[in-house]
């Protein structure tokens, strides 16, 4: 769920791609008063090639979207989380909708957006141990599905100018994430615990408003550690002057 965010966040950050802008790349300039339309015209110029992703920029494919390893470690009121998470697909990305978007330049580099998402269907490997939410045991190791719907994301970030061999870049210093999902289907394939699995996905399909708040505070903080994560890469190699326009 987090990748619908961080690709939007990239779009509105890089308008260029190192020395040479693509062709089919709009640029945007600091100085233009309508900076938030220039980027959402560039984000829908630029979604047929976010479906299969935009290697020259660093942005990763959309359908799917493909996270290879997620370590997770939580406790918290309710829950005590410890998985290993591999091989994560989800599908449905490219249907975003941007409902709003913010930059502000004046003396700073910060951006706010809200994404909207229909529906995205989930798939992963996990490695659950010493795990619990309520009361319910939740250790165990298979493959997870799920079916999540009515999707909402806000996201803001900062960023920073550095300085590495005397040339100026911007990295993302500071991102935060609130989301909230509709409605969601779960099942379980689990190799070692297979009852207790399915007692699992009965009780999370019974109630899964309760599960997602309780699990809300872990997406949200996993989905900005990996939006930071992903601007700061494509922003590596990219000098701030040609980030932002003059």
């Amino acid at each position: 769920m987090e990748m619908k965010v961080f690709i939007l966040f990239a779009v509105c950050a890089v308008s260029v791609c190192g020395k040479v802008t693509p062709d089919y790349f709009p640029q945007c300039k600091k100085s233009d008063p309508q900076i938030e339309k220039c980027v959402l015209d560039s984000v829908e110029n630029l979604r047929p090639k976010l479906k299969g992703g935009i290697p020259e920029l660093n942005i990763p494919a959309l359908e799917p979207f493909t996270v290879p390893t997620l370590k997770l470690d939580r406790t918290a009121p309710n829950l005590r989380l410890k998985a290993v998470i591999k091989n994560m697909r989800a599908v449905g990305g490219s249907k975003f909708k941007v409902e709003k978007l913010k930059i502000n330049l004046n003396n700073k580099y910060a951006a706010e957006v809200k994404i909207s998402l229909p529906k995205l269907l989930v798939s992963c490997d996990y490695d659950v141990r010493g795990s619990r939410i309520l009361t319910l045991d939740i250790s165990g190791k298979g493959k997870l599905r799920g079916n999540f719907t009515g999707i909402t994301v806000v996201a803001k970030g900062v960023g920073k100018p550095v300085v590495r061999e005397g040339v100026e870049y911007l990295q993302a210093d500071k991102v935060v994430m609130k989301l909230r999902i509709g409605h969601g289907q779960v099942a379980f394939d689990d190799s070692e615990r297979p009852v207790a699995a399915a007692s699992a996905a009965a009780f999370f399909n019974a109630s899964p408003n309760v599960v997602l708040d309780i699990l809300n505070p872990l997406i949200e903080e996993t989905g900005a550690a990996v939006l930071k994560a992903f601007v700061n890469k494509a922003l590596n190699a990219i000098p701030l002057k040609d980030v932002l326009l003059d």
